[in-house]
């Protein structure tokens, strides 16, 4: 169900992967508990449907539960709180909040965001950070991440 929403999402069908996301966490924070990471990531990916669909404010909600939950549960260095950090992220650069949006970015890839899909390597060319481009500190921000990820590719 999962991943039927997330695919939803990604064709643009946000009503139907909404109902799918909000069914899918129901189910899981019944039977997994609210703390399990499949649970956790149902919340993400509800709060980034949210988002697309232009509820911004109860996005934000879940994801800052979400990741109060994964810094407590998992910690902060895990991929998946280094993921939550970089939808928040996406979602203040969808918002405007320039400021906000770099910092967290900065957080994301500092603390392990994971290889592809969701690659450092990529923000640059993510849509949701459109409104970053031409600002020095994302280009920083890009080269920082480049580096990193050089940097752990070595260590492999």
């Amino acid at each position: 169900m999962n991943n039927l929403a997330f695919s939803l999402q990604h064709e643009g069908q946000y009503a139907e992967a909404e109902k799918l996301y909000r069914d899918t966490l129901d189910l899981r924070r019944r039977i997994l508990g609210p703390e399990h990471p499949q649970t956790l990531g149902s919340m993400v990916g509800l709060a980034s449907v949210l988002s697309y669909e232009g509820h911004y404010v109860e996005a934000e909600k879940l994801l800052r539960e979400t990741l109060d939950i994964q810094r407590r549960v998992l910690g902060p260095e895990h991929p998946g709180t280094a993921y939550s950090t970089y939808i928040l992220a996406c979602l203040a650069a969808r918002r405007g909040q320039r400021d906000e949006a770099l910092s967290l970015l900065r957080e994301a890839v500092d603390h392990g965001l994971a290889p592809p899909p969701w690659a450092a390597l990529d923000i640059e060319k993510d849509p949701d950070l459109q409104s970053l481009h031409g600002d020095p500190r994302f280009d920083g921000l890009v080269a920082h991440a480049k580096k990193r990820a050089a940097s752990a590719a070595k260590k492999q």
